[in-house]
């Protein structure tokens, strides 16, 4: 081929549940997904202890009562620390927009964000989102369900030089890669094209482990993967091919993310 051409409790399984129904019902809409980063420095201030606090305590119960379905993570090997990572689902574009209108009408959020924001320090450096499309292979988020010690996740950027390649990578992934992936223990949280956000063309999936001993096993176990060792060298499917670079962040969730 030539290449050019919620709590993670029932409450949050609920929300997960309620999300992946609203998708079957409307025909099998892909749902929207909102990636955040802030971006932290280590200061007197505590950054990361108030932006943290700040999300535990006024955040999350306002996701709640708009009924938003809500994941924070802290980076636990990156090329940068202290970040701090936030992932909401959305069943479509238009309940992205209604879930922030009830946030905008919401007055106990509205004052707590103002409180927030009228420190005299930073509450963070910078701000950076990404908005995905879920893939059609995983029309939905997959919270993983109540764990006594906390997983582990990757958050997986794969970069593309073209439009076309990125859907090339996501053809191997609906047709192939996303079930390999589950045969193998990689445990998927959701897969999503970049639709807005920075290293476009692109695609970014997330997936958790019991820890780092079961990611490693995970991993061996995809690599020697026969499906995969097929797969890897069809035509056209090659990193070569369709993936210019991968970045992995690892990620922990926070003691109170409903996904953790």
């Amino acid at each position: 081929m030539d290449r050019r051409n919620f709590l993670a409790t029932s409450s949050a399984a609920g929300l997960a549940a309620g999300s992946a129904a609203a998708a079957d019902e409307a025909g099998g809409e892909n749902q929207i997904f909102e990636i955040r980063c802030y971006k932290l420095r280590y200061s007197k201030s505590d950054q990361f202890g108030r932006l943290t606090r700040f999300l535990e305590q006024e955040h999350l119960p306002m996701t709640k009562r708009v009924g938003l379905v809500q994941g924070y993570f802290r980076v636990t090997l990156g090329e940068f620390t202290p970040r701090v990572y936030t992932l909401s689902a959305y069943d479509s574009l238009a309940d992205m927009g209604d879930k922030l209108a009830a946030q905008r009408a919401d007055k106990d959020w509205g004052k707590a964000a103002s409180e927030f924001g009228s420190h005299d320090h930073a509450p963070y450096d910078r701000v950076e989102s990404w908005l995905l499309r879920a893939f059609d292979g995983m029309k939905a988020i997959e919270v993983p369900p109540a764990a006594e010690s906390g997983r582990v996740f990757d958050l997986r950027i794969y970069e593309q030089e073209t439009v076309r390649d990125t859907q090339e990578k996501m053809r191997m992934f609906n047709e192939e890669e996303i079930q390999i992936f589950r045969d193998c223990s990689i445990h998927p949280v959701f897969f999503g094209e970049t639709i807005v956000g920075s290293h476009m063309p692109s695609l970014i999936y997330m997936s958790h482990y019991a820890d780092m001993e079961a990611r490693a096993k995970a991993w061996s176990t995809f690599g020697r993967s026969e499906a995969w060792n097929r797969i890897k060298v069809t035509p056209g499917w090659s990193n070569a091919e369709i993936v210019s670079t991968v970045s992995n962040i690892h990620l922990a969730g926070l003691p109170f993310s409903p996904i953790r």
